[in-house]
This record gives structure tokens, C-alpha cells and sequence, in this order.
């Protein structure tokens, strides 16, 4: 039986899962502490294409910005080897970063409730208390814990140590640059628009992000764009050491990547991908890479600690929705421990949440069938060979309501 004679709840991990946890369990009247490992989170680069989901949980949030949460967009273009427009499709979208919802979230929380430079070690649990033990020796007790600490989880790995992260077979070429170094031309194709290139092995997008300082200022802006290619784990190891030798099993900081293998990325654009986006990429001074992992867990719940976020599923980012559903298991989770029967609630959580998370990380496998290393298998060929058509890869990457497809069982 979970009670709360404290009502004390411990958030390990201050990313997007973590902070939306701590605004509404706060709401709730619980006493919420928020401990992240890292020094600091706010200046990651990386873009959101966002959904009405997204939106509707910062809503429920007060998240407000009086100038907006990002660039807005009417549609999406894909471009073939030689510059031609291979497709289009019109889409309204709000394209944002993941440092504005981070900071815009951050200031709903007071400073004493969020701990920098505290990383779990341990936890333990009994019938009434749980409580865990960090790198600098401090234990903290609460009545319950949240693991809202991505992908390479520590809370995971204390509940669960045989959890493992699998790499999909590709990554990602990633890079951020202010707007007004793309060539003009260049950039009255791709302003308005998530744009596409395909090239063997994964496709190219971008699309603008809010700039320096949240700044959604035209002409202060920045371009965010990501280029998925194939590669083994024992060739991924090399990406990830940099050029002293040192392997960063967990993603190389962005200027560490060796430059040879930067030189070689801008060498395989000039031969994959269209003019316009070699522009883009020939732009960027320092492009740094992404792994891409995916993991799914079978439970959420163990004892008085639960998984949320991409502790518990991390999906293939085409699909696009890791903000949300990170907001929409906070949300979920808060209601269960708040509700009249926090053991009822709680066990209904973790069945709704679990089968959401799942199929969500499953179309994210669908829509990354033809990337990476081609499949030998017939069933995956199959997906491959539809989801790369221009016209059904437009509509359904990052789509405004994904939810429409990966709880479709009629999808191919």
C-alpha cells in the first residue's frame, strides 16, 4: 500500500520528464525535490517539431510565452539529388528547441527544489520510505521516486539492472546555425518549411528554431538540421572518441568530434544531397552526431519508484513525440499520486502508459525501417520501400497527430 504520510517526492533527472513532473505535482501540494547530474541542461541545440498534444500539456502547465514557443511553419518540401522538388505537403507545425521548453518550464520552479551536479548512485525502498544515495555522499528520503532520467537511466539501472539499450544501427549528423548564414536563395526554399532530402541509408531535414537567448526575432533565428546515416556499433565507438583518444560512451560533446569525420560528411553530401542543403551543411562550422538508442521497458512501476519519459521508452526520433509523451507520463503519473486510490491509480498508469510507450517506440521502428543497414528480412524490406515514398514519408515524419498512425493497427 503506497501513502504519503510526507507527501516528499525526489525527481531524479532535470530534462523536460522531470520538470513536468515537479510543476504538477507541486500543484498537487507534494513536496518535490529535482536532482540532475549534469551542471546544467538549458543550452542543448537540439529541435522540436511539435503536436497538439505538447501544447496542450505546457497549457495545463501555465507554460505561456507572450511571443510564442517557436517558429511556425505551413508545410513541408523534399528535395531530390539534383535540386529538383521531389515532393510537398502543406502542414501547419510550430517548430521549437528543446533549451526554450526547457528554460521556459525552469522558471516555474524554485531554485532550492532543482539540484545541479547530483548524480544517483543507489536507492533503496521499504514498505513506507524510499531513498537515494548520490556521488557526493548525501541521501535524500522521500515517500516516492520518479526516474526521469533519459535514456542511459540511473534509476532504471537500480530497479532494473539487466535493462539494455539497443543501438538502432545509425546516427545522426546533426548542426545549428544562425539563419543568416544560408545563402539567400537557399533560404527563401527552406524558411517556411520542414525540408526533406533522401539519400541511401537515411534522409536529411531541417527546419528553424528559435536563436540565441529563445530569440524568435526574423534574421536572429537558427537553422536546425539533422542527417541520418548508417553505421556499426564498432564504427559508431570511433565517432564517439575524440581526438585525444578518449571514447564518450554516451555522445561526444559537440566540439570534440574528429575532424576527419567531419571532413568526410561534407564529402558525402557534395555526392547524396541536394545543392541547397550541401549550402546548409558547408555553412555549419562544427556539425556533432547523435547515436540513435531506442529502448522499451516492460514495467513502469517498481515499488515506490516509477520510470517516465525516455527512462522508460526511448523511441526513434522520427516519430517525434519524446517531449510529449515525457509531459504526458508526468501529467498522467501526478493524477495517479494525487488521486483518492494512489495504488488504483498507479497501477492504471502504468498499463495506459506502458501501452502507449510501446507502440509509439514500435511505429518510431517503423518509420525508421529504411535507415541504417538495409534489412534482409522481407516484412521490414516491405515497410523500407513505403515509408521512403516522398509523398507517405512527408505526411507522416514528426506529423502534427502522430497518434493517428502509431495506434493505427492497419499501418503497414
Amino acid at each position: 500500500m503506497i501513502t504519503f504520510p510526507k507527501r516528499k517526492i525526489i525527481i531524479i533527472g532535470g530534462s523536460i520528464g522531470g520538470l513536468f513532473s515537479a510543476i504538477f505535482l507541486r500543484r498537487k501540494g507534494f513536496d518535490v525535490e529535482v536532482f540532475e547530474r549534469a551542471d546544467g541542461l538549458s543550452d542543448r541545440g537540439a529541435g522540436i517539431a511539435t503536436q497538439k498534444s505538447l501544447h496542450d500539456v505546457l497549457a495545463k502547465a501555465e507554460v505561456v510565452r507572450p511571443d510564442g514557443t517557436g517558429v511556425e511553419i505551413d508545410g513541408r518540401i523534399m528535395f531530390a539529388s539534383n535540386g529538383n522538388v521531389l515532393g510537398t505537403h502543406d502542414m501547419d507545425q510550430i517548430m521549437t528547441s528543446w533549451g526554450l521548453v526547457h528554460r521556459s518550464l525552469l522558471e516555474r520552479i524554485p531554485s532550492d527544489c532543482y539540484h545541479n551536479s547530483k548524480s544517483m548512485v543507489s536507492l533503496e525502498q521499504d514498505a513506507e520510505n524510499v531513498y537515494a544515495t548520490f556521488e557526493d555522499g548525501t541521501t535524500v528520503e522521500g515517500d516516492f521516486l520518479i526516474g526521469a532520467d533519459g535514456t542511459w537511466s540511473s534509476t532504471r539501472q537500480c530497479v532494473n539492472s539487466e535493462a539494455k539499450v539497443d543501438y538502432c544501427g545509425y546516427f545522426i549528423w546533426r548542426g545549428l546555425i544562425d539563419e543568416m548564414l544560408i545563402p539567400r536563395d537557399v533560404f527563401g526554399q527552406v524558411s517556411r518549411r520542414l525540408t526533406f532530402g533522401m539519400a541511401p541509408g537515411g534522409h536529411w531535414l531541417g527546419y528553424l528554431v528559435a536563436g540565441s537567448d529563445d530569440d524568435l526575432t526574423v534574421g536572429r533565428r537558427r537553422f536546425n538540421w539533422a542527417w541520418y546515416r548508417p553505421g556499426t556499433e564498432e564504427f559508431l565507438r570511433e565517432l564517439l572518441t575524440d581526438e585525444k583518444g578518449v571514447y564518450h560512451q554516451y555522445g561526444i560533446p559537440h566540439g570534440l568530434v574528429q575532424k576527419k569525420y567531419r571532413n568526410a560528411m561534407r564529402e558525402e553530401a557534395k555526392r547524396r544531397l541536394a545543392p541547397q542543403l550541401q549550402e546548409i551543411i558547408m555553412a555549419t562550422e562544427t556539425p556533432f552526431l547523435q547515436p540513435i538508442y531506442e529502448y522499451m521497458s516492460e514495467r513502469m512501476l517498481f515499488g515506490r519508484v516509477a520510470l517516465v519519459g525516455d527512462a522508460a521508452f526511448t523511441a526513434r526520433p522520427h516519430v517525434a513525440v519524446g517531449v510529449s509523451k515525457a509531459a504526458e507520463d508526468a501529467l498522467a503519473l501526478s493524477e495517479a499520486l494525487s488521486c483518492s486510490e494512489p495504488n488504483v491509480g498507479l497501477r492504471k498508469f502504468e498499463r495506459d502508459r506502458t501501452e502507449l510507450g510501446r507502440a509509439i517506440a514500435k511505429w518510431g521502428q517503423d518509420l525508421g525501417s529504411y535507415c541504417g543497414t538495409p534489412a534482409k528480412d522481407e516484412a521490414t524490406q516491405k515497410k523500407a520501400l513505403y515509408y521512403q515514398r516522398p509523398e507517405v514519408l512527408l505526411s507522416v515524419t514528426a506529423a502534427t497527430d502522430p497518434s493517428a498512425y502509431y495506434l493505427d493497427e492497419r499501418k503497414i
